[in-house]
């Protein structure tokens, strides 16, 4: 496990299988007690740390805390997700668990806050690679339903935490503006180059989302048959068609 090589205010620490989490420098020196440290908690600089080989057992026993949960809770519900059941279907004692994690609650919050972040990251990369405004809303849309389809006991877990704590509400508050901030760069960016028309990108932005967020409920609930590919090509013509400026028309 090390420093991943960003530049700037954040830095990942990643594990012998790539998969990292944003780390808080002042929790940096006891990532043996809590190696889940989420990026929504504190990003700040993390530019070198010594990492012991506790420190990589402890990350990637919590890594299969958090997937165990999302298994457990996809199956059962989060209602009827225990630690028992957790520790069991991540193939640890109980007692491991309450190392990692201080109650059942604390294993969901930081499981879906850490998919979230994952999440974002990769749509903003895909914004990021540049391009025509269809390419890029296609690049976005198949980051997210592809996402879904990977991590389906995840988008269950999350969308069951509606009635979550008042903390809880905060975050998901703070995801869904930074989402939301992450389409309207894009829109912005095709409004400047003429690709669509001027408009409110914010409402734009909105919309997208809603809908990107209706087609994955109905994933969900099993009652969509299509294709990723086909929910990508839909939601990308139903947006660029409605939006792009059409030659000869004002």
């Amino acid at each position: 496990m090390y420093s991943g090589g960003r530049t700037g205010p954040e830095t990942r620490i990643l594990d012998a299988s790539r998969q990292g989490v944003w780390v808080d420098a002042g929790l940096a020196k006891d990532l043996t007690a809590d190696p889940c440290v989420s990026y929504a908690d504190r990003v700040v600089s993390l530019m070198s740390q010594t990492v012991t080989k506790g420190q990589v057992v402890g990350e990637f026993r919590c890594r299969a805390i958090r997937e165990a949960a999302m298994r457990v809770v996809g199956r059962k519900g989060l209602a009827n997700a225990t630690v028992q059941e957790i520790a069991n279907e991540a193939g640890v004692a109980k007692g491991t668990v309450y190392l990692y994690f201080r109650s059942r609650e604390e294993i969901i919050e930081k499981t879906t806050q850490i998919a979230v972040d994952d999440l974002l990251d990769r749509t903003l990369e895909a914004i990021k690679a540049g391009g025509l405004v269809r390419d890029v809303l296609e690049r976005v849309l198949t980051t997210q339903i592809g996402y879904f389809d990977e991590h389906q006991d995840f988008f269950r877990l999350y969308f069951a935490m509606v009635d979550g704590s008042e903390e809880s509400r905060r975050r998901r508050l703070a995801n869904r503006r930074r989402h939301i901030a992450q389409l309207v760069t894009m829109l912005e960016a095709a409004s400047k180059s003429g690709e669509i028309r001027a408009g409110d990108p914010e409402r734009v932005a909105i919309a997208i989302a809603g809908a990107v967020r209706e087609v994955i409920f109905r994933r969900i609930d099993g009652k969509s048959t299509h294709a990723p590919a086909d929910e990508v090509r839909f939601l990308t013509d139903l947006f660029c068609d409605g939006l792009c400026v059409r030659r000869g028309r004002r």
